[in-house]
């Protein structure tokens, strides 16, 4: 990859000339005079496509006495900065699209060599594709934090008044971004944004924008709100998309669990059980295990068991990249747990935290985190929650992301067992990482404001 430079029409001449080794007088001929190509190469006069031709005229005739080659064409001569600063965003775009495959800091560098000649040249159509490819890399990477600020950025860019396929894209992968950060409020705001605004939208993205803001309102205890929202997506998706209408099946079922509504959301579940392939073991395993949580609450334990044994028949079929693989043996661990198999419980959170990490599914980790350390506590495992205290300092830097509800278990463990040591290092961590957020937010409020 180079990096590409624009040159004045002042400085093309300049460098023609040292080039070809020609003088003023050599470009002006008899048609026009040495002067005015002086008063162009002092940015005093601006070059006409009549003397273009001219001086590129005299410079041809004098290359092929000599038997040179001319590169130079009239467009190039006349081509002016800001059609040469199009090109260059044209090819800036181009490279990184080809680097966003790499995971190393060639993307991060090039973006900052396009972000500083951004500074002088202000494309604004330009701007919205870099910095969605910015965020596109960001996410692939799971640096949410980094992803939503250039998602950000490109909305920030865009006439929100006017519907394009490529504002609702950003609106999706903004919702998608939110959710992973734990930025619940935020999704639900994103969503509700893109139902309002473009209530003609296509089917599809309603659903999508509806799904999500579920997921979101589900997170935040409104199970109320995220029922009613799936009930419109399951209207809409049941004819249309087999697989998603078993997806928003599945999140009610989920919702009603949450909502200890047992019942229903065990007819749920089974509804689910009679309509999709038992060879679905990704959907199908995901049920059963969810179904046994709920037959461990109505302490239904032969229920339970012979669950479990369906699930131990079959786990070995799901594919090491299944997407919801760590989801299922995370919920087994709760499983186990609550039976009082904790050492099997920790081997499944064990088990779900490796295929997660190694999946790149980061978003689940935290969850995993929580549920190791419930264990942790359970089997009074200082030791193990030393591991997990350590990972919280580094996905919390890594991130740029304090999870709250882990901070407050990790103190709530070392209080318990009056470890004053690891209580100061999590609070002044903690303390620590709030105030820089502070202080870089309140920054970038201010830089914005005073512009």
């Amino acid at each position: 990859m180079v990096s590409y430079k624009i040159m004045s029409v002042a400085n093309k001449l300049k460098n023609i000339r040292d080039k070809y080794g020609l003088s003023q007088e050599d470009l002006a001929g008899n048609e026009i005079t040495r002067n005015l190509i002086s008063q162009i190469e002092h940015n005093k006069a601006n070059l006409t496509r009549s003397s273009a031709e001219i001086m590129l005229k005299n410079l041809m005739k004098i290359c092929n006495k000599k038997k040179i080659k001319v590169d130079e064409n009239i467009d190039y001569l006349l081509e002016d900065e800001s059609s040469q600063a199009k090109k260059i965003l044209n090819k800036y775009i181009s490279d990184l699209k080809d680097l966003s495959v790499y995971k190393d800091p060639t993307f991060i560098n090039k973006l900052r060599e396009i972000e500083a000649f951004l500074v002088t040249w202000d494309f604004k159509e330009k701007k919205i594709s870099i910095f969605e490819l910015a965020g596109d890399y960001f996410s692939g990477i799971n640096d949410f934090y980094n992803a939503s600020l250039y998602y950000e950025k490109a909305k920030a860019l865009i006439d929100v008044n006017i519907y394009t396929d490529n504002f609702i894209h950003i609106l999706r992968k903004l919702s998608m971004t939110y959710y992973y950060m734990r930025k619940y409020q935020d999704d639900i705001d994103c969503c509700e944004f893109a139902l309002k605004q473009f209530k003609d939208m296509d089917d599809d993205y309603k659903c999508i924008f509806l799904f999500n803001s579920s997921l979101c309102y589900g997170q935040l205890e409104k199970y109320d709100v995220a029922l009613n929202r799936l009930n419109k997506v399951e209207g809409i998706i049941k004819n249309i998309d087999q697989n998603k209408y078993y997806e928003v099946l599945i999140q009610k079922a989920i919702c009603y669990q949450w909502m200890k509504e047992y019942q229903k959301s065990l007819d749920v579940y089974n509804k689910l059980l009679t309509l999709i392939d038992k060879t679905d073991y990704e959907k199908y395993l995901f049920i059963l295990v969810n179904s046994a949580d709920i037959y461990v609450e109505n302490l239904d334990f032969e229920t339970v068991k012979i669950i479990l044994n369906t699930i131990f028949e079959n786990i070995n079929n799901l594919s090491e990249n299944s997407t919801l693989l760590p989801s299922t043996y995370l919920e087994i661990s709760k499983v186990l747990k609550k039976l009082g198999y904790t050492k099997d419980a920790e081997v499944y959170g064990l088990k779900s935290l490796n295929i997660a990490k190694r999946n790149t599914s980061y978003y689940l980790v935290n969850d995993i985190y929580e549920e190791l350390l419930d264990i942790y506590t359970m089997l009074k495992a200082p030791n193990k929650v030393e591991t997990i205290k350590k990972e919280f300092f580094i996905t919390t830097t890594k991130d740029n992301n304090l999870n709250s509800k882990l901070m407050f278990k990790l103190l709530d463990f070392y209080f318990d067992i009056k470890d004053l040591k690891s209580l100061k290092e999590i609070y002044d961590f903690s303390k620590d990482f709030i105030q820089t957020r502070t202080s870089v937010t309140s920054k970038y409020f201010w830089r914005n404001f005073a512009k």
